[in-house]
């Protein structure tokens, strides 16, 4: 008998509070071996594999699990405080159960663990042993199953009996700082509700309160069964100490009481304080924050308008980070938090809230943007790599201390190299955008300072030293610092190091565009760096390869002369160039390129032109018209001259591949259309998805059902949809002419078929109706195929897949044989001829 089936939404069950008492977990069965983990888009897994057939069983103390590292055994391990310190659960998983004498819902107390399966359905971990969360959980009457994956440290369980049927939970809310003197800026905040029941929770909302007589109301998200949300909430205007917060349900308008806080004093800062800034994140809607260390006045009396971006390492977050630093005369400091203290090592979403922070900083504070400089500590150091050679255009100088330059070098990520088949090339190409050398020509123009303890026990100083001889090949400025006998950490100084910031501070400002008549820049993806200077990468050849454009302004002769490769469609701005520059009083102003008259374009010994001057262009394929541009774009035929495009076309604005389908405001859809088991599986799976971005990204994933979904509500936010085209109503709306169709026994992919009900997929496509957005599916042909889909690692850094991926269930136990199909669309978002099928191999 199949033990762990999914369970319905459970929708019958009730919630009880009185007689609840906590249960405290003493006993559990552990098995070790089982699954082989890497930083890899595919693993081996066998547990997971029985997950997925549907073929696991509640073990028994001594019960043989075959792997493929020989039979393993489950064997009981006891603890009288409900904490497991038994080294074979960080290398496998822990097996409980929990017995119930009613159906009912209890917040579930567990750390120490990637996920756990509750009675089948998965549930978001606390990997770190972080302490951050609890899910609430339905039990039913009875014996209940518990499937724990190991994380870090002591596996702990105890389940405890929530305060109310919905509630407001503090343990990870962020409370807003004011800043004397800035009453008119008023912050965010956000505070996570809970639903610890098995109803949907609708007609909510949040009252916030103060000793004034101002206060808001801001209505809730309907909120699913047994899952929590984070709420972001603004102060009221003339805001007193202290805040109130009272979560209300507000039927036909009239409002009722369900859980209130004791007030709230909120930390009051001066403006020449470290302190703490918030914002909402243009990724999901929630909010998020940075530490700021405010400049010390300049000695000329003179504003300060440097800005230095500090990035902190792994298990640190923003406001530790400024800290470390003392203010500079020159810049203020601005420490983003990567989402989490581990977040996502200052890639994928790391890296996009660094640059929400820097864009929120630099307008906040009236910064100059050519004045920003980069820099951070171990993690942080590898960001600095990573956002330096993605986005050279951004800082004019970067100084990583004691950081590592890639997955590959450091934390033994997976590759199948160019002797792989062509499945395996796509799955290694996805992840690009995680090889720092690839892009490490783009910071020649740029100053870079490595620091780095010849003793680091961390990250090995090996690293740094890679980095030098790299850099000594072509670098002409930069300067490597080698600390005699000093470890990972050797106290403020290994952030603060005063060489370090003077350097920093040297290297500035970055050239104004009009002055800048040669350009070599790379990227790997125009969807996460597109532009230096007045180039602009638009769209690639072959996606998430490589993309090189050599450029030269002759003003005189008003010709560009360009070079590329892997690149289909760029565009050279002339806003800049011809922006006029004012001399002396009465002096007629000077151009860089004066506007109006023709340009010439030499672009791979191809002549166009002479060319009219542009009237307006966009800056990107979504944006509307800012200044004149020239667009050029590569067709058999060689290279033309030619306008405006569709922004259905594939930009900086929208190209894929997968995980960016997670951002821009994103909303999970959840199909309702399917049987009663495929509809459980699309909500338990878009939960575990909110509830592991919540943890990893401090997010704030919003979860609705199809049928309540109106396309025209939010027609630029991008949308999940998880289901397939015969289970999800919201398929047909929003992708209805996705070439890759995922439907029950069959993925099509354009004229091609697999079939069977044993296949997960993943995709992202244009939204329809929109310019913007795109759709991300999270699919299955079956239940082991929507099985197969549920620990996927896309929020972690490192890993990535192709536009589209189509997998098997021999996944869990063959690896990257496993993976059926993947590819990128084309360039218009058609199949093309970037893909491979398994047996094509």
């Amino acid at each position: 008998m199949t033990i762990f089936a999914p369970l319905l939404l459970l929708s019958t069950l009730a919630f009880t509070v009185q007689d609840a008492e906590p249960i405290v977990v003493r006993e559990v069965l552990v098995i070790d071996g089982v699954p082989r983990s890497r930083r890899s888009p595919v693993f081996v897994d066998p547990v997971e594999a029985a997950l997925a057939a549907g073929t696991f069983t509640a073990p028994k103390e001594g019960d043989a699990f075959p792997s493929d590292r020989g039979e393993r055994t489950w064997r009981k391990v006891t603890d009288e405080n409900g904490s497991f310190g038994d080294r074979a659960i960080a290398a496998g998983y822990a097996f409980a159960t929990v017995e119930s004498p009613r159906d009912q819902v209890l917040l579930l107390e567990a750390r120490g663990h990637r996920c756990v399966y509750v009675n089948g359905e998965p549930r978001g971990g606390d990997v770190y042993n972080l302490g951050l969360t609890r899910w609430p959980i339905a039990l039913r009457a009875g014996t209940n199953e518990l499937l724990f994956r190991g994380g870090r440290g002591n596996l702990q369980i105890r389940l405890v009996p929530p305060p109310a049927p919905v509630f407001l939970e503090t343990r990870d809310a962020l409370y807003p700082q004011l800043i004397r003197g800035d009453e008119n800026d008023l912050p965010w905040g956000s505070i996570q509700v809970t639903n610890a029941t098995t109803e949907w929770q609708r007609e909510l909302s949040l009252w916030i309160g103060q000793k004034g007589p101002h206060s808001l109301s801001l209505r809730i998200p309907p909120i699913g069964p047994s899952s929590a949300l984070k709420v972001g909430f603004v102060l009221p205007p003339c805001f007193e100490n202290p805040l109130e917060l009272r979560l209300e349900r507000i039927p036909g308008g009239q409002s009722s009481e369900l859980f209130s806080l004791d007030p709230i004093e909120l930390a009051i800062k001066e403006p020449t304080d470290k302190h703490i800034r918030t914002f909402l994140s243009r990724i999901d809607g929630s909010v998020q924050a940075y530490a700021v260390t405010p400049p010390r006045p300049a000695p000329d009396g003179a504003k300060p308008r440097g800005l230095v971006l500090s990035l902190h390492g792994a298990g640190v977050d923003g406001r530790n980070q400024a800290h470390h630093y003392r203010p500079t005369d020159w810049a203020t400091i601005v420490s983003p938090t990567n989402r989490r203290p581990f977040g996502f090592d200052w890639e994928d979403w790391g890296r996009w809230d660094a640059l929400e922070a820097l864009a929120d900083a630099q307008k906040r504070f009236d910064t100059d943007p050519r004045l920003t400089v980069l820099t951070g500590h171990s993690m942080g150091g590898h960001g600095t790599w990573q956002l330096g050679v993605h986005f050279p255009d951004l800082f004019a100088a970067i100084g990583p201390s004691a950081g590592w330059r890639d997955f590959w070098s450091y934390a033994g990520a997976a590759e199948w190299g160019e002797e792989a088949g062509p499945v395996e090339r796509l799955m290694d190409r996805a992840v690009n955008g995680s090889r720092t050398t690839l892009l490490e020509r783009n910071l020649e123009k740029r100053g870079v300072y490595i620091l780095h303890g010849d003793r680091d026990d961390n990250v090995p100083v090996s690293q740094a030293r890679f980095m030098r001889q790299r850099l000594a090949e072509f670098h002409p400025n930069f300067t490597y610092y080698e600390r005699p006998g000093a470890g990972h950490w050797w106290g403020n100084p290994c952030m603060d190091w005063p060489p370090l910031m003077d350097f920093l501070k040297q290297n500035t400002p970055l050239p104004a565009d009009r002055d800048v008549r040669q350009i070599d820049f790379r990227t790997v993806h125009p969807g996460i760096s597109s532009k230096l200077h007045w180039i602009t990468v638009e769209a690639q050849e072959r996606n998430l390869a490589v993309s090189h454009v050599e450029a030269r302004l002759d003003a005189g002769k008003r010709l560009f002369t360009l070079s590329t490769d892997n690149v289909r469609r760029l565009r050279i701005d002339l806003g800049e160039l011809a922006a006029p520059q004012l001399g002396a009083e009465e002096a007629p102003p000077t151009f860089a390129l004066a506007p109006s008259e023709p340009v010439t374009v030499e672009i791979d010994g191809q002549t166009l032109g002479p060319i009219e001057w542009p009237e307006t262009s966009s800056s990107n394929a979504n944006a509307a018209p800012t200044s004149p541009g020239l667009r050029l774009h590569r067709t058999g035929d060689g290279w033309q001259s030619i306008g405006e495009v569709s922004p259905r076309l594939k930009g900086p604005h929208r190209a894929g591949a997968f995980k960016d389908a997670f951002r821009n405001h994103v909303k999970l859809v959840i199909g309702t259309r399917g049987t009663a088991a495929e509809n459980a599986w699309a909500y338990a799976k878009a939960r575990f998805d909110a509830e592991t971005f919540a943890y990893r990204g401090n997010g704030a994933f919003k979860i609705l059902r199809d049928v309540d979904l109106d396309p025209a509500q939010h027609p630029d936010h991008n949308l999940i949809l998880y289901g397939n085209a015969d289970t999800n109503a919201a398929w047909k709306l929003v992708i209805p002419d996705c070439p890759v169709t995922v439907r029950r026994g069959e993925v099509q992919i354009g004229e091609r078929s697999l079939t069977g009900d044993d296949l997960g997929c993943l995709l992202i496509f244009p939204r329809a109706g929109s310019d913007l957005a795109s759709v991300g599916v999270v699919a299955g042909t079956g239940a082991a195929g929507q099985r197969l889909t549920h620990r996927l690692p896309y929020f972690v850094s490192g890993i990535a897949y192709p536009d589209w991926t189509v997998i098997g269930t021999d996944l869990l136990e063959a690896g990257i044989e496993g993976v059926r199909a993947a590819g990128f669309f084309a360039e218009d978002w058609t199949l093309g001829d970037d893909w491979a099928v398994r047996d094509e191999d």
